[in-house]
């Protein structure tokens, strides 16, 4: 899994890697039930994202293969011409060594030395330009084979799952037709611009108080989210437990938004954005 998509893969095999370790401690019915279903929606939730990255990649692999053969047709082109202007001087050397009159061969040398220089720059300012644009594409290439080890799902600050993927496992959640709740934790106090290790730290304090293969996904710069199957009436008390302990209530807040039957997932998302920070104004 992890060497298909690499940054994706590895945090999923890491949530599967961890099944074995919990149901050593319950092995219930239950527990079973709701470990193949986490099991049946992260490889679900895989797929997707490897299609979309290898989708991404694709594109612009394309791209750059259309580049790289604009690159060659240059090239081409730039032998023709040096080819044509071989040929003809050539030619004109041969008609050189018919005339013996030496004032007509001063005349022909002179002028065979002027075109010399002129194709001299010529094909110096050709080839400093066919070289920036290798540079360039190179330099295009370098860039894409950087980016294609960070998948765009992945939060450069934390190594979180973002929100791309966090919008994805909501359609997700929505197609299995089953009741669901996002849960959305965020930090009421101001964070600085570079966030990523204050929020890391939040997320690792909620993994401590969620299932191990429950994702947490970065949802903005000051919130995290992750999904709870279940109703809200269900993981009520849960989510009071969750709220304890994650620590100081004026620092920290917890949101439970729960799934409408029918709703899109767009609209679903706007009121997330609406009672998180609603929650964080009340404050």
């Amino acid at each position: 899994m992890a060497e298909v998509c690499p940054s994706v893969g590895t945090m999923y095999r890491d949530r599967l890697l961890k099944l074995p370790r919990r149901l050593g401690f319950d092995a219930t019915p239950q527990a079973l039930e709701q470990s193949r279903d986490a099991v049946e929606t992260d490889l679900l939730e895989y797929a997707r994202a490897a299609n979309a990255w290898f989708s991404a990649g694709s594109n612009h692999a394309a791209m750059l293969v259309n580049h790289l053969r604009g690159t060659e047709e240059m090239l081409v082109a730039s032998a023709d011409l040096r080819t044509a202007f071989l040929d003809d001087l050539a030619e004109h050397i041969h008609t050189t060594a018919e005339v013996d009159e030496e004032a007509q061969l001063r005349v022909l040398f002179k002028r065979y030395a002027t075109g010399l220089s002129a194709y001299a720059r010529r094909m110096r300012t050709e080839k400093l330009a066919v070289v920036a644009e290798l540079r360039r594409r190179r330099e295009e290439i370098e860039a894409w084979l950087a980016e294609a080890t960070t998948s765009t799902f992945i939060d450069k600050e934390t190594g979180l799952l973002n929100r791309a993927a966090a919008e994805m496992r909501i359609e997700t959640e929505i197609g299995k037709k089953q009741p669901f709740c996002v849960i959305v934790v965020g930090r009421t106090d101001e964070l600085p611009a570079d966030s990523g290790s204050d929020m890391k730290e939040l997320a690792d304090r909620l993994a401590a108080t969620i299932r191990p293969y429950d994702m947490i996904f970065r949802w903005c710069q000051d919130q995290l989210v992750t999904i709870f199957e279940a109703s809200e009436a269900t993981i009520g008390a849960r989510i009071q437990q969750i709220g304890g302990w994650l620590g100081d209530a004026t620092r920290t807040s917890v949101v439970v938004v729960e799934y409408v039957d029918g709703e899109a997932a767009s609209e679903l998302t706007a009121r997330i954005e609406l009672q998180s920070r609603q929650e964080v104004a009340a404050r």
